[in-house]
């Protein structure tokens, strides 16, 4: 009986030890922009549990429609609910990737692994029953996220999507043209660029047209998220905590 316990415990040290014995397990990876040496840069667009009392900015989807821009969506479960038809309609058009945001948008480094377990959990399904599709990508509410809520992810099938460039559309202090000089004047190959589809983002319509013509111009391509990180295998990193959070979101120096 001895000897069948420590052939046990010794199965069990193995296995915790060595997580990549485990098919199928998904890297911990948190990406914040893709590989540099790209002509690509990624335009993202977070849908918020809050935002405006319709929380939904018809005229940004109208101008990446009229101009043909791929996006990625990061949606909350929450938004998802209020929002079913939308969420639909957005996810039929092929120029859109439909990504995760959580569902509550809860600090979720300062909650436990059950809780972040059910945020994700609960807003992939939501996604998959209203859309029909599973998403691969997930952002962090407020731009947080340690190697914990990163692993967590991973877990449920999810690769952790950050940027590296925010546009600073919540801010209702910047004007429109401030967030175009901003926007232009730090993209690089393989950016990843964050603004609001709520209606948090205050001059984000008005901005996205000069946005989108000066990126061209550039000789950048806008594709989605998933387009990106097809290049060259870009490597991810989980060495330490990234809180970009929104309130740096306002604090975009010109």
């Amino acid at each position: 009986m001895f000897f069948i316990q420590l052939i046990l415990l010794a199965v069990v040290a193995l296995f915790s030890a060595s997580p990549s014995l485990f098919a199928g397990s998904p890297a911990p990876l948190i990406f914040e922009h893709g590989p540099r040496s790209s002509s690509k840069i990624a335009l993202t667009f977070d849908a918020c549990p809050t935002g405006t009392s319709s929380g939904y900015d018809e005229k940004v989807i109208e101008v990446l429609l009229a101009e043909k821009v791929p996006a990625t969506l990061f949606m909350s479960g929450r938004w998802v609910e209020k929002n079913p038809e939308k969420t639909k309609l957005l996810a039929s058009k092929p120029q859109f990737e439909i990504a995760a945001h959580s569902y509550y948008h809860p600090h979720m480094m300062e909650k436990s692994d059950d809780r972040d377990m059910r945020e994700l959990k609960k807003t992939q399904a939501l996604i998959k029953k209203v859309t029909g599709k599973t998403p691969q990508y997930f952002r962090p509410p407020y731009g947080e996220a340690d190697e914990r809520v990163v692993k967590l992810a991973a877990q449920a099938g999810l690769v952790t999507v950050q940027y590296d460039i925010a546009s600073g559309d919540p801010d209702p202090t910047l004007s429109a043209g401030r967030i175009v000089r901003v926007v232009l004047r730090d993209a690089k190959g393989g950016s990843i660029i964050v603004f609001h589809m709520n209606g948090n983002g205050v001059h984000t319509a008005e901005a996205l047209p000069q946005i989108i013509e000066g990126l061209r111009n550039k000789g950048f391509t806008l594709v989605t998220v998933g387009e990106l990180l097809k290049e060259d295998k870009p490597k991810g990193t989980t060495t330490e905590a990234r809180r970009h959070g929104e309130e740096s979101q306002k604090k975009v120096e010109d």
